[in-house]
C-alpha cells in the first residue's frame, strides 16, 4: 500500500485535468477500467440541460463501486465550489485508479460524487449558473432561504462593489484593513463567509430554492441509499488554511452533541481536525452546506463526515480573487459565457483554488488517498459498529 501511494504521488500532476470536460471524461473512464478489472460499478449522469465551452454537457457524475446492499459506504464529493472540482476530481482519479489495481469488494460501497457544480468547474467560477454558493444552498429542511448573517450589511458594499474589477487596486487592502480594525477579522470573516439570502448578485449567495443540481443529486441519494445505515462522507475544498495543508472541518455542535465521535476523529487524524467555528482556526459557522442538508434529510443513517480543506493562499488574497471574479461576472459587460470566463478575474480564481504547483499538487494527491484510506478502516472497523 506505501508504494502505492508513493506512486501515485510521484504521477500527482497526471491526475489534475485543464478542463471540466476533460475531467468528466477521465471520469468516465476510470469507470470502464473498474468494470475490466473485475469491479461491480454503476455510472450515472444527472444532467443539467446547459452546456459548457466545449460544448459539453454539464452534468454531475456519480459512481458507486462495491455493493450498496453491504450496508456501509464512504462518499467523497468534488466541485461543489466549481473551480475547486479540479484537486478534488484530481484526488478522485486518483482512488480510482489505485481501487482499479486492487481487489473487488462487497463488504462496503465507495460512492464518488464527481462535480456537484460543473457550472462553475467548467466556466471557471465558485458559484452555479444562477450566482448561487450551492455550500449554501442545502438548507436543513426546517430553514428557509431569507436574511443575511448579523454584520453583513456593514461590508456588504465593499465585498460586492457594482463596478468593473481592477487589477491594481491599491485602496483595497486599506479599506479592509479599516474594517477589520473596526469590527475584528473574526467577525468580518463570519459575516462574509457564512450565506446570505437576499442579494442575488453578491458572493456568498444561497438561493432562494433549492437548486437544480442539488435536487437531483437528493433524488439520486434518495433512491441509492435506502440499504446504507453507515456511511462515512468527504466533502473536497480548497482556499483556507496554510498552503497544501488540509484542515478537516467538523460541524461546532459536534464538539457538544458527541464527544465520542469527536475524539475519535481527533484521535485518526491528529493535527488536521478543526471545528467550523470563526472563533478560532481557520473556519466559520456555515449555513446550508453539503452536509448539513444531506444529514437533515437522512435521519436513519449513521453519519460521519468532514469538509478536506486544502489550503491555497493567505485570505485576503482568496477574498479578492472572489471579489474581483463577481464583480467582472454581474458588471464586467461582457456579451456572452465565453467573453465572461475569456478574463483574467477567471484564470485568476482558478489559480488561487487550484494551484499550478507541483509539491501543492503533491499534498492534495498523498493527503486525500491517506484521508480515503483512513475512512474506510474506520468505516470497516469492528470496534466502531
Amino acid at each position: 500500500m506505501a508504494l502505492a501511494l508513493l506512486a501515485l504521488i510521484m504521477m500527482a500532476r497526471l491526475w489534475f485535468s485543464k478542463s471540466y470536460a476533460e475531467a468528466a471524461g477521465r471520469f468516465a473512464i476510470a469507470c470502464q477500467e473498474l468494470t475490466s478489472a473485475g469491479h461491480n460499478v454503476s455510472h450515472q449522469r444527472l444532467k443539467l440541460g446547459i452546456k459548457g465551452p466545449e460544448a459539453e454537457e454539464l452534468a454531475i457524475d456519480i459512481a458507486v463501486i462495491g455493493s450498496l446492499d453491504s450496508g456501509k459506504a464512504i462518499m467523497s464529493s468534488s466541485g461543489v465550489h466549481g473551480v475547486e472540482g479540479y484537486p478534488g476530481s484530481a484526488i478522485q482519479l486518483s482512488i480510482m485508479d489505485k481501487l482499479a489495481k486492487a481487489p473487488p469488494f462487497d463488504d462496503h460501497a465507495v460512492i464518488l460524487i464527481h462535480a456537484v457544480n460543473p457550472y462553475g468547474m467548467a466556466w471557471w467560477r465558485r458559484f452555479n449558473e444562477n450566482n448561487v454558493d450551492l455550500n449554501r444552498n442545502f438548507l436543513r429542511l426546517d430553514e428557509h432561504y431569507s436574511g443575511v448573517p448579523e454584520g453583513y450589511e456593514e461590508v456588504k458594499d465593499f465585498i460586492n462593489p457594482k463596478t468593473v474589477p481592477k487589477k491594481r487596486e491599491p485602496s483595497f487592502n486599506i479599506r479592509a484593513l479599516m474594517l477589520i480594525l473596526r469590527y475584528g477579522f473574526n467577525n468580518i470573516k463570519q459575516a462574509v463567509a457564512e450565506g446570505q439570502y437576499q442579494y442575488p448578485t453578491a458572493i456568498q449567495y444561497g438561493g432562494s430554492k433549492l437548486e437544480k443540481g442539488p435536487t437531483m443529486l437528493i433524488e439520486w441519494l434518495t433512491t441509492n441509499l435506502a440499504s446504507i445505515n453507515k456511511l462515512f462522507a468527504i466533502d473536497h475544498h480548497t482556499g483556507l488554511g496554510p498552503s497544501g495543508h488540509d484542515t478537516l472541518l467538523l460541524p461546532l455542535e459536534l464538539r457538544v452533541d458527541d464527544r465520542e465521535k469527536f475524539e475519535k476523529l481527533q484521535n485518526l487524524f491528529p493535527g488536521h481536525i478543526e471545528l467550523l467555528d470563526s472563533k478560532s482556526g481557520i473556519g466559520y459557522e456555515i449555513k446550508g452546506d453539503i452536509h448539513q442538508g444531506l444529514v437533515n434529510r437522512f435521519p436513519n443513517i449513521s453519519w460521519t463526515y468532514f469538509t478536506q480543506e486544502f489550503g491555497t493562499f493567505k485570505p485576503i488574497k482568496v477574498i479578492r480573487a472572489n471579489r474581483d471574479e463577481n464583480r467582472w461576472t454581474q458588471w464586467g459587460g461582457h456579451v456572452d459565457e465565453a467573453g465572461a470566463k475569456n478574463h483574467w478575474s477567471r484564470n485568476n480564481l482558478l489559480r488561487i483554488f487550484n494551484p499550478n504547483d507541483s509539491k501543492w499538487q503533491e499534498k492534495v494527491i498523498s493527503r486525500g488517498n491517506i484521508v480515503f484510506d483512513s475512512a474506510i478502516q474506520h468505516l470497516l472497523s469492528d470496534s466502531d459498529n
